[in-house]
């Protein structure tokens, strides 16, 4: 009968087998062994169903997790855009290393987070890889649609910037809000990309920071 309860899914026997191997061994009293081994059979089928309910319910609600993160991510990212871009302009459009470095860091530690959420929350590994890439290429897709609101609402601002001054001299295009808008079409595939392909491996990476579950066995 021991063969048949590795049919269950290994958390669940993490979990449960000390109990359930004592129960077998009470029921051989009473019961047939034909009908003890049905009993687990329907029970193990039934314990991988839950578990894959359960994991395909986590592994949503990790991308519901990351979409929100992505979101709160982006509010920050647009409040520095509009800070450096319109509020407090820069005529280099050079913005800061610090400030640069800090806004990346903060990027990779919200992917890293998603990943170690969705774990605590009981997604799989490919939930978790999921959530991150969905989360990191939300953020480069909002990015982008930031820098696109900003430099054409505040065009008479950011066109003042020397360096978007010396690349429209040199790009041959008709206006400067063309020039400006054919240059985010680049970034957009970049920061989409690269950050949904950072996001799977920080979230993979948040995931495995978060420690698996042991269950104490006697």
């Amino acid at each position: 009968m021991a063969w048949l309860i590795r049919l269950y899914p290994r958390r669940w026997r993490q979990r449960y087998g000390v109990e359930l191997e004592q129960l077998v061994q009470d029921l051989r009293l009473s019961s047939s062994r034909m009908a003890i081994a049905i009993d687990l059979a329907k029970g193990a089928l039934a314990a991988h169903l839950e578990q894959r309910c359960h994991m395909q319910t986590a592994n949503r609600n990790a991308i519901k997790h990351g979409v929100l993160l992505a979101g709160l991510t982006w509010l920050g990212v647009s409040t520095e855009v509009l800070l450096t871009d319109v509020v407090f302009p820069s005529k280099t459009d050079n913005d800061s290393v610090p400030l640069v470095l800090a806004s990346y860091l903060g990027v990779f530690a919200i992917l890293l987070l998603t990943g170690r959420l969705a774990a605590r929350r009981g997604a799989s590994r490919t939930g978790q890889m999921v959530a991150g890439m969905v989360t990191g290429a939300l953020i480069g897709a909002l990015f982008v649609g930031t820098l696109a609101v900003v430099d054409n609402v505040w065009l008479g601002i950011v066109s003042q910037q020397q360096a978007k001054i010396d690349g429209f001299a040199r790009s041959g295009a008709a206006s400067m809000r063309q020039y400006i808008n054919h240059g985010l079409i680049g970034p957009a595939v970049f920061f989409t990309t690269v950050l949904g392909v950072l996001g799977a491996a920080l979230g993979i990476a948040g995931g495995l920071s978060v420690p698996a579950v042991r269950h104490p066995q006697s």
